[in-house]
């Protein structure tokens, strides 16, 4: 790394903020076993995003959805995901990569649709990538092919990404 560079901006950043997150997932699984939390559920952005969307629905529609059982009793895993997406926000203001696109319906349709199906598979597999690499950790052998599936996922994403931008659009 060379004198006045940051490490976002070098080769290491990954690496470190891996670290960060990893060390950060685990603090915040203690906490939430600690406070009779499921396992491996310290830090899931599909699941807290399915009990914050719940929960909303159940206090303004008058539902009973399913929540999990700190959820329920706990704030924490609720605002999580909304401490993530000030976060991001606030980060791309500061780095000048914050910008509003413009996009037909067609577009937004499809980023929508396909927002919903990750959600879908990823709750029907039972967790995020954070989670995924947390349910390892506990030695359960299926988070290893799911995670084998995110990773074939993300590939073939980027292989219809790339021919896509190649084909003019």
């Amino acid at each position: 790394m060379n004198e006045g560079e940051n490490i976002l901006e070098s080769s290491k950043g990954p690496i470190v903020l891996g670290i960060i997150i990893g060390v950060l997932a685990a603090i915040i699984q203690g906490l939430t076993i600690s406070a009779g939390g499921p396992e491996a559920y310290g830090f899931c952005a599909l699941c807290h995003t399915r009990d914050l969307v719940n929960g909303i629905l159940n206090i303004l529609l008058g539902t009973n959805l399913g929540l999990a059982a700190l959820s329920k009793t706990a704030i924490l895993p609720v605002l999580t995901m909304i401490g993530v997406l000030i976060g991001g926000v606030i980060a791309a203001k500061m780095s000048r990569e914050f910008r509003i696109k413009h996009a037909q319906i067609k577009d937004i349709l499809v980023y929508f649709i396909g927002g919903v199906l990750l959600m879908q598979f990823g709750l029907l597999f039972g967790a995020c990538p954070y989670r995924a690499a947390l349910r390892v950790g506990y030695g359960d052998f299926v988070a290893v092919f799911g995670i084998i599936g995110i990773l074939a996922g993300v590939w073939l994403a980027l292989i219809m990404i790339t021919r896509s931008f190649k084909g003019g659009n």
